[in-house]
């Protein structure tokens, strides 16, 4: 890049995540797009404004999702932490959104594997089948039964919804259902810890 400056915030998000990847190489693309590389494994960012032009979105494209085994969701999500002044305020103001999800309904999602790791080792995540900024749809699986779990983080709740095959036992049935009414009083726990 020439000698323009990035936005601060994006600036700032790129740095945090470079001190936490020491080797990690950053090249800024444009005043709002940069690539962090790490060995083989690429970072991509990206700052967009809503439509008042005050208020940023940060975008992360982390295909080997570096970002969470390097620790870096709770800090991102903490991003203003430290700051003062005009940086704050906009750090205040940012949504950040990595792979799709915002970083709150990203946390979530995390908890919500955990969380059936927790209940049971029968229960297995297969794959996910579709993000949306606040809605994770996804396969697991409860020993040989699949089933879809959708996951969706509203403002004052977060929805564990099922879907199963006709054929599925009514037993396993109801102990899935039953399981996903217990992750999902266990993340709204985990939520309003995270925002006290």
């Amino acid at each position: 890049m020439n000698d323009t400056k990035p936005y601060p915030v994006l600036d700032y998000v790129v740095n945090l995540i470079k001190n936490t990847i020491s080797d990690a190489k950053v090249e800024y693309t444009s005043i709002g797009t940069v690539t962090l590389k790490d060995g083989n494994d690429t970072i991509y960012l990206e700052q967009k404004f809503d439509s008042s032009e005050s208020l940023a979105t940060i975008f992360i494209t982390d295909p080997k999702e570096i970002i969470y085994s390097e620790d870096l969701l709770v800090p991102l999500k903490n991003l203003a932490k430290g700051t003062d002044g005009p940086l704050k305020s906009a750090l205040q103001d940012a949504t950040i959104i990595v792979n799709d999800l915002d970083l709150e309904t990203y946390l979530i999602f995390l908890s919500v594997k955990n969380e059936f790791d927790q209940l049971s080792n029968s229960y297995e995540f297969l794959q996910t089948v579709e993000k949306e900024t606040t809605k994770v749809k996804s396969l697991f699986k409860f020993g040989k039964h699949p089933f879809g779990l959708n996951v969706v983080n509203e403002a004052d709740q977060i929805l564990l919804t099922t879907k199963f095959a006709s054929t599925i036992d009514p037993g396993i049935k109801k102990t899935i259902e039953e399981d996903a009414l217990k992750v999902q009083a266990q993340c709204m726990l985990y939520s309003k810890k995270a925002k006290l």
